[in-house]
């Protein structure tokens, strides 16, 4: 071999190598993953240990933690687990003034070519009334796509603590209007508003996916929409987030609601069950919020798709009982917690219960059984609790 060849076949190696080590390129997210703060001793500051991480609503882009009552609140300095490569402002860790509201951060993608925006608040834990009138509701706020409910606190404060499969149909339902996803607001409920939550087909990509239907849900806690076309059943977090924590004893649980089946029950593989007609579901089930884990330490715990109704965590459960066709507009319903294990005061006052409420329009609709069209309207929610 020649001067030459050899100087070209060195050349011809180099370039491959090259070519092998070429970068990726670089990461264009920009989520906040997870928000902790750290303390010497996090019971002076959080009533549980694991209050010390936050609830994270990446729908709304919301951080929240909830401290104790007369917190000092001037000078808290989270912590963020961010997207990998990208940056976050203010600094992470950095020392920030919580007391009169939440505080904006910027997290930008590595590639510099996104941001996104989160509120990140520090809240007094406070007794909500576990109310519910649908009244406060927006569309999300990075596409306007569907809609999300949430209640006020006494400052009007957004509390995010409803989700729905909104954000999942917007992943196999194509490009629908808001007022064509599965749960959208109803304008004349039995008091103001009310929600309208309906059994959608999804489409092409539904069945691609084999969830050819979507039911119309809307239940306290936490929708995971990255999960949504994988897992969905554990997508959804029942009772997840420090706003379902109930501080007081459940004694009954009531609402109103007209419910209308539609024609046709299919299963996941889009074959009609003949003789099977759809109902709806309305529940409240109370839980232990954390679990021990394998070395005893408390862990957060929540309900989902897979156990929401059969956890050995739950320590009660409400149903609005057979949801079948209604004649004649509204109908009311109120039904007294069942109680399958004895309440422990202590941890009640603890913060150590949550209570998860759900309604749905397809009763088997998270195994993607339902009929299309089924509808059920659903206003004033209230759960009783023993105030004493």
């Amino acid at each position: 071999m020649t001067k030459s060849h050899i100087l070209l076949a060195f050349a011809a190696a180099t370039m491959t190598l090259t070519s092998c080590f070429k970068e990726e390129p670089l990461n264009a997210e920009c989520d906040i993953e997870k928000a902790y703060i750290h303390v010497d001793e996090p019971l002076d500051m959080f009533v549980k240990k694991t209050d010390t991480l936050a609830t994270t609503d990446q729908t709304a882009n919301v951080v929240t933690f909830s401290v104790r009552k007369g917190t000092d609140r001037t000078a808290v300095a989270p912590l963020f687990q961010i997207t990998p490569g990208a940056t976050i402002s203010p600094e992470n860790g950095s020392t920030q003034d919580f007391s009169n509201g939440g505080v904006t951060y910027t997290v930008t993608s590595e590639d510099k070519a996104w941001s996104r925006t989160y509120t990140v608040r520090v809240n007094e834990v406070a007794d909500h009334s576990p109310s519910y009138d649908f009244e406060n509701f927006f569309l999300e706020p990075d596409k306007n796509k569907y809609y999300i409910w949430t209640d006020l606190t006494e400052d009007g404060t957004r509390l995010l603590n409803w989700a729905s499969g909104n954000a999942g149909f917007a992943i196999v339902g194509g490009n629908k209007a808001p007022d064509k996803y599965p749960t959208v607001p109803l304008e004349e409920g039995y008091k103001g508003h009310g929600v309208c939550l309906t059994t959608r087909s999804t489409g092409t990509a539904g069945n691609l996916f084999k969830m050819p239907i979507a039911a119309g849900n809307l239940f306290t806690g936490e929708f995971i929409s990255n999960t949504a076309t994988t897992k969905p059943l554990e997508s959804t977090h029942f009772g997840s987030g420090d706003f379902c924590v109930i501080t007081k004893k459940p004694l009954k649980f009531s609402g109103y609601y007209q419910y209308t089946p539609g024609e046709k029950v299919t299963n996941r593989k889009k074959e009609v069950l003949e003789g099977v007609v759809d109902k709806g579901d309305i529940y409240a089930v109370l839980f232990r919020n954390t679990i021990k884990d394998e070395n005893g330490e408390d862990q957060i715990f929540y309900l989902d798709g897979t156990n929401v109704k059969t956890s050995k965590q739950i320590v009660a459960i409400a149903e609005a009982g057979e949801i079948n066709k209604t004649e004649g507009g509204w109908h009311k319903f109120e039904v007294v917690f069942n109680y399958l294990a004895e309440i422990d005061p202590v941890i009640l006052a603890n913060r150590g219960y949550s209570l998860a409420v759900v309604c749905t329009s397809s009763i088997e609709g998270a195994n993607f059984q339902g009929a299309v069209g089924s509808q059920l309207l659903v206003d004033e929610l209230h759960v009783l609790v023993d105030e004493e």
